[in-house]
């Protein structure tokens, strides 16, 4: 594991660079199971080393979620309430989703790692299965490159443990450390997909957007 994620610091522009990033503002677009394959505004807000808040702006109205460290929100037009406090796998993939903005805290976010290797679209890929006790698993794919390219988690529910896939890709430079521009979220009856378009690095970014969001409202 360590060497895997030697490879992988060093794919992104080294550790120095990455330590360098602290925050940034992205905008781009998201199309999901609730757009009908439409392409609709998005912002996501990230501040080291795991807050993260994502603003969909939707026509009937902007769809949040965030994450403050400590604490996961949603208010979205779907969910089953205005304001939703997530907890148990839920509040995990939030979290996973804000660590991962930063990679040098990813492998200190797990107490144990295994490693293994498998392909990908006839890919040969590395995986690091990073584990915490009473958690389920998550594991990461690597490829050649040493770019992680894959996050594969569980999420316990009513009907069962089930799969939620990421896949990143496009990775581009921002203030010299490469970030992935496009990233796709796969589970059993849905697919989101969010494009980037800009990425403002170390912008001052106010400790709020990262709190609890005001319950959703349609317009």
């Amino acid at each position: 594991p360590d060497q895997v994620f030697s490879k992988y610091l060093e794919a992104l522009g080294g550790a120095q660079r990455l330590a360098s990033l602290t925050s940034f503002v992205a905008t781009g677009t998201y199309t999901g199971f609730n757009t009908g394959g439409s392409e609709f505004p998005v912002e996501i807000v990230a501040g080291a080393p795991d807050k993260r808040a994502q603003i969909v702006r939707m026509p009937q109205g902007d769809a949040i979620k965030t994450y403050d460290g400590r604490t996961a929100w949603a208010a979205e037009d779907w969910r089953p309430m205005p304001l939703l406090q997530f907890t148990g796998s839920n509040l995990t993939g939030a979290r996973l989703e804000a660590i991962v903005a930063f990679p040098a805290g990813i492998q200190k976010a797990f107490s144990r790692w295994q490693h293994s290797s498998t392909t990908i679209d006839d890919r040969r890929v590395e995986i690091l299965q990073g584990t915490n006790p009473g958690e389920l698993p998550v594991n990461f794919y690597f490829d050649d490159s040493g770019l992680l390219v894959r996050v594969v988690r569980w999420n316990r529910t009513a009907a069962g443990t089930v799969p939620v896939q990421v896949d990143y890709s496009e990775y581009r430079d921002v203030a010299g450390a490469k970030m992935p521009f496009r990233t796709i979220m796969t589970w059993t009856d849905g697919q989101n997909t969010f494009v980037l378009k800009d990425v403002r690095p170390n912008v001052q970014v106010d400790a709020a957007r990262f709190a609890r969001p005001a319950p959703y409202k349609r317009r």
